[in-house]
Order: C-alpha cells, then structure tokens, then sequence
C-alpha cells in the first residue's frame, strides 16, 4: 500500500547520505576511535606510574598535613586557615581582606589566600565585593579599616587575623 502511494505521488526513496560518503566517515570514525585507543594505551603506563607516586607522598602524611598541604604549596600557612574554617560555616558569602604583599613570582598574599580560601572554607563561598558578603576574613588587616558596621568578631589571639560578621 505504501508503496503504491509513492508511485502515485511520484515520490521516491532516498537515502540521507549516499553510500559513498556514508562508508568514508564510518572510516574516519574507526580510524579515530584506533587512534583514541592508542593513545589512552600510550599514556596509561606514565600516568598510573605518577598516580602511585602522588599516592605514596600523601599517604605518609598525618590528617593535618594532608589539609594543608595546598596552602603550604602555595606558601601560605595553614594555621590561620583552620581558625577561619572553624568560623565561617555553610551560607556564608566571604570577602578577603588581605594585607597586601608579595609571595613569589605569580602570586601575591591576597591571591593566595583567597584561592586557598575558596577551598579550604567550603561551603562557603567567596564573595566578590563587600556589599555582597555577610563575613569578612581579615588577614593581617583590621576590619574597622573597612568602613562597614561589624557584629559578632573572633580574633586569634594576638595575632590581626579576624573573622567578623557584618551587622544588616
């Protein structure tokens, strides 16, 4: 029946691609799932020699090394770290004051410690601009510095690091 209906209408079969082209990319398709493979088997060896490696150097490292170990790669300490972390918690949008100063060659303090920051405080998340935060971390700066009308404030012993809220 349908295919009366085509003769009757003058419609005839045809195929989306001919079958010339249709077997090229085929080809290219297995050519580029072999090189794929070659590939992965090439650099399989190399990277599982590396994984073991990065294995054996964090796995001798006791809970507090392991936790600081991404801040003492980028040269900052990881003590300051821990008492931010203990007060700041989920729902907090943190801004960075930092005492501005270099540390090496790519990174200055306040860089690092905000990329450091970013990780070791999640959840909370950093904010951009002051006006969008409700804490502030301070890191050898003083907070009242900021012109912003402070809460609740912890500060680590004698040193200028703070966590303060901000009063809204």
């Amino acid at each position: 029946m349908r295919e009366r209906v085509r003769r009757w209408a003058g419609v005839r079969p045809s195929r989306v691609l001919p079958p010339i082209l249709r077997d090229r990319r085929a080809a290219a398709g297995a050519v580029a799932a072999v090189v794929a493979l070659a590939s992965a088997a090439n650099s399989l060896p190399k990277t599982w020699n590396h994984l073991d490696r990065e294995h054996d150097r964090y796995a001798a490292m006791d809970e507090v090394e392991r936790r600081h170990a991404f801040a003492t790669q980028l040269g900052v300490p990881g003590d300051p770290l821990d008492f931010f972390a203990a007060n700041v918690g989920r729902g907090d949008r943190v801004f960075y004051q930092v005492k501005p100063s270099g540390l090496g060659h790519f990174l200055d303090l306040p860089q690092s410690v905000a990329a450091v920051g970013r990780y070791y405080l999640l959840p909370a998340v950093a904010a951009p601009h002051l006006r969008r935060a409700n804490v502030v971390v301070s890191w050898e700066q003083d907070p009242a510095l900021l012109g912003v009308e402070l809460g609740e404030q912890q500060r680590a012993g004698l040193q200028l690091l703070f966590v303060s809220r901000i009063a809204r």
